[in-house]
């Protein structure tokens, strides 16, 4: 069976990926981990005396922290697979113009994955509504079964 988890940097994709493990895992399976960020929001430009200015150095350090956090959260979930060692997996993390549930469900695609397990961080009614939920756009998209983990 190949299972996709889709994690972020939260507690509750950490608690995802050990249920994952603890709960369903079977020798055999294949884990891919995936993590879609959407691009850095950044101004488009500025107007200086009727000219138009790209902010080029806000653009460069918000690109450069925002690889650094995808550095950061692959080394996380390479050291969470230490423990591990006989698992087949691969990490697959992005940076797109979709929205990450959508970039979720559409990686989970292209690796024909039979599952999605993924957590829910639990927002609050008017937040969910205003920003969306990445869960739940993932379990109303997705062509395979989808496992959301609560906190």
């Amino acid at each position: 069976m190949k299972v996709f988890i889709a994690v972020d940097n939260s507690t509750i994709a950490e608690k995802a990926f050990e249920w994952y493990f603890t709960n369903i895992h079977k020798e055999g399976n294949e884990v891919i981990i995936g993590h879609a960020a959407e691009p850095p929001h950044l101004p488009t430009y500025v107007f200086l005396a009727g000219e138009v200015a790209y902010p080029v150095e806000e653009m460069k350090a918000e690109a450069a922290k925002a690889k650094a956090k995808i550095h950061e959260l692959k080394k996380k979930f390479t050291n969470m697979m230490a423990n591990h060692k006989d698992v087949s997996y691969k990490l697959d993390f992005h940076v797109n113009d979709l929205s990450p549930g959508e970039a979720v469900v559409k990686m989970a695609d292209k690796e024909k994955c039979d599952i999605i397990i993924t957590g829910s961080r639990g927002l609050g009614v008017v937040r969910r509504t205003i920003l969306g939920s990445v869960s739940g756009y993932i379990v109303h998209h997705a062509r395979v079964p989808v496992l959301v983990c609560h906190k």
